[in-house]
């Protein structure tokens, strides 16, 4: 006897991101959006609930909007997935759905790595690895009212009959397509597919292997050109993120794709610009008709890891696509018409001192306007988390954002301190005004002109008017000033080009401002307590004068540390270690042994 004679209501919760690198916060409101890329995970999940059983509801984006309540009272079953990243909000949301006593289901990235996390957050269910593999139990279960509390790949194995790899993970040849109904797609300032989950490839620090795989699945051409489809029939127009950990995984596949998508590009009048990631190798000469086909659908940004310019850590953390002229291999790139995104990891065992130079002057010198620089974080599941568990040097898990944050998991081979005043000068060099924009200039010089130019929308207009507001207007930036004249005068067509980099750099700006003030929050304190001492250690004069100066210079202080403080935007405090309240409270006592001392004598 089923339990479900009627239909059970779906609420779907997409957890808040923490202000990061990659969540473009400050550059999507100036184009009045919500956030930079929606949940394509939830609202594949949603697809494949039997409608049947299952009425889901709008998926709540916390990144967009807000929770209500009367949401949450609709719901039979509240569903969430969460990366690392999102945890403290996950956290928050479960036991707020708590108090409502709904039956909560958390899948994804997190609750794949830590499932006991999960659990003791108050999340009655687990739905973990890939939906294809565990959501058709879970379904059959919830049906006959016999829920169990996590499915996982190992304990469905007998149920399941999806197609599966050696490896154990699921084809993904009959994934449906996205509920984009689901979403407000409108708040977003690009769309997401995916073509294929796993890669190839073992870097040591990476632990896409552990969640897909090394063998790259692929959604068929015909299915993801069906995907694509659906979102022009939507009205989408614009960017579009192909969110593959590694685009040309399997590169016969990504052969076969890429022609079909010219094709349906051409016919439909180029609706879609196209950016993903993909290892390094799509620059070498092999590859050149995938490079070439990438271009003529629409293709112009790419993420690479580079990781590091020296071939002796490069060849330390098993990077054996990055093999050869780097510098040269980025040309390639650039000059066939793709913008290349970097990521740069810093932190290695055998990294030297000089890698935060070494890494800047690779930078400049090669046009990455987009550089990710992040200190190496050792991920549960990865290779490198196991090698630093034996030897002794692993601290605690990773908070899974590697960039502009200033804790490390494990214990390092270079100096701590060395090592993150150089990162934190490095992220400072990298985002300052003057090297951004010349980055900019380069990567002009360098490139194919096969762009086509973005659109005029709404959104486009309004971020090119706050830009030059603020750059002008209200904190006037001359470096700004001087590369748009000079776009304007050299290179006219490139002027929606320019002007999207400004925006971003904004946000990458202010995350970096930020990142630099809670670096030197407690450095700054510590000189003005220090101050403080040593002029309450010279006051002179009668007991009750030196205790009225004493309460004044007490109540400066105080003042000073509370204002460095307030300085810092509230998304970032939490990045501090010593809080004003710790620094009063060492202050205060400083101050009453002095006082003590004085009324005793």
């Amino acid at each position: 006897m089923q339990k479900q004679l009627e239909q059970s209501t779906v609420l779907m919760i997409f957890p808040e991101f923490p202000s990061s690198f990659w969540d473009f916060k400050v550059a999507v409101e100036m184009l009045g959006l919500g956030a930079a890329m929606p949940p394509i995970c939830l609202s594949t999940i949603a697809t494949m609930l039997p409608i049947k059983y299952f009425d889901v509801l709008s998926i709540i984006d916390l990144n967009v909007e807000p929770l209500l309540d009367e949401y949450i009272e609709k719901a039979d079953i509240v569903m969430l997935s969460a990366m690392i990243v999102q945890k403290e909000s996950l956290s928050k949301i479960i036991a707020r759905v708590k108090r409502f006593k709904k039956t909560i289901v958390v899948g994804g990235p997190y609750a794949t790595t830590y499932p006991e996390d999960v659990i003791r957050m108050g999340a009655d269910c687990l739905i973990l690895n890939e939906a294809e593999t565990t959501l058709p139990a879970f379904i059959e279960d919830w049906l006959q009212d016999c829920l169990k509390q996590i499915y996982d790949e190992n304990s469905v194995k007998s149920r399941s009959n999806v197609a599966q790899t050696h490896e154990g993970k699921p084809l993904i040849r009959e994934t449906p397509i996205p509920r984009w109904d689901l979403l407000k797609i409108n708040r977003y300032a690009s769309m997401s597919v995916q073509f294929s989950r796993g890669c190839p490839f073992n870097c040591e620090f990476c632990n896409v292997p552990a969640l897909y795989g090394h063998i790259p699945r692929t959604k068929t051409s015909d299915q993801l050109i069906a995907e694509l489809d659906s979102l022009r029939k939507l009205g989408w127009r614009g960017s579009v993120f192909i969110v593959d950990d590694n685009f040309i995984g399997n590169i016969n596949e990504v052969r076969k794709f890429l022609p079909l998508l010219i094709k349906w590009q051409n016919w439909n009048d180029h609706p879609f610009s196209f950016f993903t990631e993909a290892s390094l190798n799509l620059a070498n000469e092999n590859l050149k008709d995938i490079r070439e086909n990438m271009v003529k659908a629409g293709f112009n940004e790419v993420f690479c890891g580079i990781e590091s310019v020296n071939v002796e850590v490069l060849a330390g953390m098993g990077k054996s696509q990055n093999r050869g002229d780097i510098a040269e291999k980025v040309l390639t790139l650039q000059r066939s018409g793709l913008q290349v995104m970097a990521g740069f990891i810093i932190g290695n065992d055998d990294d030297k001192p000089t890698v935060f130079d070494d890494i800047f002057r690779f930078i400049q010198s090669e046009g990455i306007v987009i550089a990710m620089a992040g200190l190496l974080t050792a991920l549960k599941g990865s290779a490198l988390y196991d090698r630093l568990f034996l030897e002794g040097r692993l601290l605690t898990e990773s908070s899974g954002d590697n960039t502009h944050q200033l804790d490390l998991n494990f214990k390092p081979k270079l100096n701590e301190d060395v090592l993150i005043d150089g990162y934190i000068d490095l992220l400072d060099r990298l985002y300052s005004s003057r090297n951004y924009y010349a980055r900019c200039k380069m990567l002009r010089k360098r490139s194919g002109s096969t762009r086509r130019p973005a659109p005029l929308t709404f959104s486009r207009i309004l971020a090119a008017f706050r830009i030059f507001h603020r750059n002008m207007i209200e904190d006037p930036d001359w470096e700004f000033v001087k590369f748009i004249l000079g776009t304007l005068f050299t290179a006219p067509s490139n002027l929606t080009t320019a002007i999207e980099q400004a925006v971003k750099f904004v946000h990458f700006q202010s995350i970096t401002k930020e990142a630099v003030r809670v670096h030197h929050y407690p450095k700054l304190v510590n000189e003005q307590v220090k101050i403080f001492k040593k002029r309450i250690g010279e006051l002179e004069g009668s007991v009750d004068k030196r205790l009225r100066k004493i309460n004044k210079l007490e109540q400066k202080i105080c003042d000073k540390v509370d204002k460095m403080y307030l300085s810092i935007h509230p998304d970032y405090r939490a990045n501090i270690k010593k809080t004003p309240a710790d620094w009063r409270r060492e202050i205060n006592i400083c101050a009453d042994k002095h006082r003590q001392y004085w009324q005793a004598v």
